[in-house]
């Protein structure tokens, strides 16, 4: 199963990071919706027990400039739910993705922590991996979600601090 690990410094503390942004409505619209410019975003349900949160997004990538074969293997629209859980103790995410389409050939599962470097320094540990059971084709679906999720989280660096010098935090 393809996996990668991503590497990215934020100007900020831990619960800045956490509480501001990564788990803020209002952030995650603004950088899919605006800054990414995903074709469609919403946060589903976020919960919080005390002890995680809880939180189920649906996210609308663009499928523009997909591959003849994965375009044909996917159809016209792509989705997917983000199922994650946010352990307040250890201070880790965890998630995994469902595609509207291939289920259960489809398995995309992760994690992010952060690392304190500096008094308002932080760096995002995201560690991802993808498998993509379908005869033929599935190295490159594998290839491409991997590709996507590194360029979208890489973009996303330059928002976050952006929006950290922005608003203060």
């Amino acid at each position: 199963m393809p996996s990668m690990t991503l590497r990215h410094e934020f100007d900020c503390d831990e619960d800045t990071y956490w509480y501001k942004m990564f788990l803020n409505e209002e952030f995650n619209r603004q950088l899919y919706l605006e800054y990414l410019k995903f074709p469609g975003w919403k946060l589903l349900d976020q919960n919080d027990d005390g002890a995680t949160i809880t939180r189920r997004m649906q996210v609308d990538p663009p499928t523009s400039n997909l591959p003849g074969p994965l375009k044909k293997l996917i159809g016209s629209r792509l989705s997917y739910i983000e199922d994650g859980r946010f352990d307040k103790a250890s201070k880790k995410w965890s998630f995994k993705v469902i595609p509207n389409t291939l289920v259960e050939k489809t398995t995309i599962r992760g994690d992010m922590v952060l690392e304190k470097i500096g008094d308002k320094k932080v760096r995002r540990l995201f560690n991802a991996s993808v498998e993509v059971k379908v005869f033929m084709v599935g190295g490159m679906a594998e290839d491409r979600i991997m590709s996507d999720m590194r360029s979208s989280y890489e973009k996303s660096v330059f928002f976050t601090n952006d929006y950290i010098a922005a608003n203060g935090l």
